[in-house]
């Protein structure tokens, strides 16, 4: 009988143990539905600092939807109270699972986690918004676990962590990601030329060459991926493959100012790569050219490609004047000076057949442009090297002006 008694007391003391222990918890919740988000979490927090708290599930369920409440909340003293309350509430529901060891949680937990999830993938979209592509990453594929743990597989989710890790420049998981989207067969072509840049990014051709061949097979009318082949081809230096690659783009769609720019930034490209022998050189700078010029006949206010045809031509004269000092450099005859003579009508040709399509790029520009400065130095450089001093002196003090001011 003794033995009972003890029992029975024990028990009651246990209890009202218990009770003591949870009623930071008990105030927390109190003080949630009366919206005193700040109390709420003063009182959370301090459960968090016993033992006996720590060990049920509701005590991290109620810490999880305090710091939910300090994400939502618009009120900027409620803000500041964690620069991170996302996270800490993730890692409560965490918890949570793992303490709910008899389920008795299970529904309350899932709601959270069901709420979590939105929040979530609202703040990889603002992340990404804002440019900060890591954490809209992480934030995305965390978005896509807690939909998978309902046995919801939301691949649109997936493509957006796998695209920021791309913009993030953070291969690794970008890669592991897009080939499960491969395999789940999930409809979006840009995948195969994201996954051809990584790879192309890495190094590997072949893998880059299957992949986007892989890519056009799935999608063979694809734009985009048609782009991506030709690059892989003006990279590993296939000139004939990817003119004709290039080709049947402008075949599929022969009115689109965009497409002949892409064909001819792709051959400016190869024009300025010195790895390449002069006559590729030659060949790719002609074709560039043609397709600026058709390009800027397509659209006649298309800007990229006027200051792209610009730079082309001012950029072949350097290339043309380079190679005439380097010469007379290397033998300074009187045969040599004549020759470098003939060089510079050619190079000072060039240079002045850019300048209408440089002061045309400036004359679209408005003061607070962000492509200004480029072209503003662009005709600096054109200005200086053709001898125009008062046109010089005019940009000039436009940089000074709006660039780099001058202290006084």
């Amino acid at each position: 009988m003794k033995r009972t008694i003890f029992i029975v007391i024990f028990c009651l003391f246990a209890a009202t143990f218990a009770q003591a222990q949870t009623r930071d918890v008990r105030r927390a919740n109190t003080q949630l539905n009366r919206g005193n988000i700040a109390n709420a979490k003063e009182m959370i927090d301090a459960a968090m600092q016993d033992p006996s708290a720590l060990n049920d599930a509701s005590t991290h369920i109620t810490r999880a939807k305090v710091y939910i409440e300090i994400f939502v909340s618009q009120d900027p003293e409620v803000k500041a109270l964690h620069n991170n309350p996302l996270e800490v509430a993730y890692q409560a529901l965490e918890t949570a699972q793992e303490k709910d060891t008899d389920n008795a949680n299970v529904i309350e937990i899932q709601q959270t986690l069901l709420v979590m999830s939105e929040l979530t993938f609202n703040a990889a979209v603002e992340s990404f918004n804002t440019g900060d592509y890591s954490n809209a990453s992480r934030a995305f594929r965390r978005s896509y676990g807690l939909a998978e743990s309902f046995g919801s597989i939301d691949t649109t989710t997936l493509y957006n962590a796998a695209l920021a890790a791309e913009m993030a420049r953070e291969f690794a998981p970008a890669e592991e990601m897009y080939l499960k989207l491969i395999e789940m067969e999930y409809d979006q072509p840009y995948m195969f030329s994201s996954m051809t840049n990584i790879l192309m990014a890495k190094g590997d051709t072949v893998a880059a060459t299957s992949m986007i061949k892989s890519g056009r097979q799935r999608y063979p009318d694809d734009l985009n991926l048609i782009f991506s082949e030709a690059n892989i081809y003006i990279f590993t230096g296939q000139v004939d493959e990817a003119r004709e690659i290039l080709n049947l783009a402008i075949e599929k769609d022969p009115e689109n100012p965009n497409l002949y720019f892409a064909f001819a930034a792709n051959y400016d490209r190869m024009a300025q790569d010195t790895t390449y022998t002069l006559e590729d050189r030659q060949f790719a700078f002609m074709e560039a050219e043609k397709s600026y010029k058709k390009s800027i006949e397509l659209d006649p206010d298309y800007f990229d490609a006027i200051y792209n045809l610009g730079v082309l031509y001012f950029n072949e004269g350097i290339r043309i004047f380079e190679e005439a000092d380097a010469k007379l450099r290397a033998n300074p005859t009187s045969a040599a000076f004549r020759q470098y003579e003939q060089d510079e009508k050619r190079f000072q040709e060039k240079w002045l057949q850019a300048q209408p399509y440089l002061e045309t790029a400036m004359e679209m520009l408005g003061d607070d442009e962000t492509n200004l400065e480029v072209v503003v130095v662009s005709l600096m450089q054109l200005y200086a090297r053709t001898n125009q001093p008062e046109k010089l002196e005019v940009m000039q003090d436009i940089y000074h002006q709006k660039f780099a001011p001058i202290e006084e």
